[in-house]
């Protein structure tokens, strides 16, 4: 069963066969605890979040009318118990991980470029977690996640437009932070155009 897609272990799933969703949860557990971790800020929250999602994802399985959408339904129950956690005023801004940042730097990397991949990934973090949930989101399924706009849409049910323009307005925002902690903000463009 390891070597099955997504799609092949959702659909046995949806059949009752519980070793294939052990598979599926076993393979989504890391990069989706990354992503709520990214979102939510908090280690003990994310992996709770995480837990949830995909007892959620189990439960409501019956309910994945595509089965080769199983990536976009896991985060969308992800993101759905997200914004119920920030409504019940549950996100705090805490200290973070090292995810945030792009590459981790090198093992042959300098003490200086270690210091300064951890200081840019704590910054990261922190100016992300001031923003708007809404836009915080959006970002993190676009830019860590890889999905597009469109996709966001159908995750969250808002129009693609409103996507683009958090994402947009969110790394505006988050270009104009940058400076109180003292790093330019060049590497943040928004390209453009958004997916």
């Amino acid at each position: 069963m390891e070597t099955m897609t997504d799609t092949q272990l959702a659909a046995l799933s949806q059949q009752g066969n519980r070793e294939a969703f052990g598979v599926l949860a076993g393979r989504w557990d890391g990069p989706l605890y990354g992503f709520l971790r990214r979102v939510l800020g908090d280690d003990e929250l994310a992996r709770d979040a995480c837990q949830e999602a995909l007892l959620r994802a189990f439960v409501k399985l019956p309910s994945l009318r595509e089965p080769a959408a199983f990536k976009t339904w896991l985060h969308t129950i992800a993101l759905n118990l997200c914004r119920d956690r920030g409504r019940s005023g549950v996100l705090r801004e805490l200290a973070l991980d090292h995810a945030l940042a792009d590459e981790p730097p090198s093992s042959d990397a300098t003490p200086f470029d270690q210091a300064q991949h951890d200081n840019l990934s704590t910054v990261l973090h922190r100016v992300l977690a001031r923003l708007p949930i809404e836009q915080r989101s959006a970002i993190v399924l676009r830019e860590f996640e890889g999905f597009t706009a469109r996709e966001i849409a159908t995750m969250t049910g808002v129009p693609a437009a409103t996507i683009r323009s958090r994402i947009f307005y969110g790394l505006k925002a988050l270009r104009k932070m940058l400076p109180e902690y003292g790093i330019t903000p060049s590497h943040l463009t928004d390209g453009g155009t958004v997916q």
